[in-house]
């Protein structure tokens, strides 16, 4: 037999296997289901009842109280200011309960959920670079007055008489906050991310002084840092254009109106201010805002600018999902 005929024998061989392969299934949760949940109760809030954030352990899935918009930010772990979609996605609350099969870890969750969403509610989307309004974290013309930060030292263990401090967990999209109370003031753990494990906060004010929150990190990144701005501290996307390298001593002192728009950015039972449309969540005022005064005081800016912005775009979404 000649070469030639070898050769197209050979190809239509690959070729039937290849179309004979079928596209691996995406990964998914072995069962779950989807309820409708009506808005955030405060009553029940208040006195600790409600069905609220996210919680995973090793099988389970557990969702309540979730804006579908909240829930396309957490499956594709993206932030709100990077979705683009109709307004009626912040306003439209889910409970779900999903088993994670075996031999699967909780960090694909988020996969799995963007497959739960394409099934159940017929998500539809697709990326696109637009140009935005955003706040370009740069180096102001004194150059930067930020410490890298070095090892943080192991506190020393508290006395046997010393207040306990008081714990409690915050539902956001990303999954809970822990919140730990004490003298000293707040420290938040973070679920996860680039933005450090901790960041501790405190209220300072007094008599004719309106209060402030005090954050403070260490080890930030500026990439962080422009995250942490992001999550509805300014009414503009933050990014960092400093070119610092490694993680930073950061504090910053933040208004009343910017804290709550961050508690609005950031816990999932509070609704966020033009969700749904891709914005930010907060709004300030670089003329009087705490936030840009402080940023100031680290030798850094918040520069108004235009830049290109991937967005993920809502294309299509069901407001009711298929039954369970």
């Amino acid at each position: 037999m000649k070469l030639a005929p070898l050769i197209t024998v050979g190809l239509a061989l690959a070729a039937s296997a290849a179309f004979a392969q079928k596209p691996p299934a995406p990964l998914a949760f072995e069962v779950a289901t989807v309820k409708p949940a009506g808005p955030p109760d405060l009553s029940k809030i208040r006195s600790g009842t409600a069905h609220l954030g996210t919680k995973i352990d090793a099988s389970h899935v557990d969702i309540g109280g979730e804006s579908l918009f909240r829930l396309i930010c957490a499956a594709y772990r993206l932030k709100p200011y990077q979705v683009s979609g109709p307004p009626w996605l912040a306003n439209t609350y889910f409970d779900i309960q999903a088993k994670i099969p075996e031999g699967v870890t909780a960090d694909r969750v988020p996969e799995m959920l963007q497959a739960l969403l394409a099934d159940r509610f017929g998500l539809k989307v697709h990326h696109e670079s637009k140009e935005q309004p955003v706040y370009a974290l740069i180096v102001d013309a004194g150059g930067p007055k930020i410490k890298q930060s070095v090892p943080e030292q192991e506190p020393p263990p508290p006395a046997a008489d010393a207040p306990k401090p008081v714990e409690m967990a915050v539902p956001t999209a990303q999954g809970d906050v822990k919140m730990v109370a004490s003298k000293q003031g707040i420290t938040l753990e973070m679920p996860g991310g680039e933005i450090p494990g901790k960041i501790h906060a405190s209220m300072n004010g007094g008599q004719g002084v309106p209060p402030t929150m005090h954050l403070e990190s260490a080890g930030m990144t500026m990439k962080a840092f422009a995250d942490v701005l992001s999550v509805g501290v300014v009414d503009k996307p933050v990014v960092d254009v400093t070119g610092l390298k490694g993680g930073y001593d950061v504090a910053v002192d933040i208004s009343p109106e910017e804290a709550m728009s961050v508690a609005r950015a950031s816990i999932s039972f509070l609704p966020a201010q033009g969700g749904g449309d891709g914005g930010g969540a907060g709004a300030s005022d670089p003329s009087g805002a705490s936030i840009f005064k402080s940023v100031q005081r680290l030798g850094l800016k918040l520069d108004a600018r235009k830049l290109p912005l991937d967005l993920l775009v809502i294309d299509h979404a069901e407001k009711a999902p298929t039954d369970n």
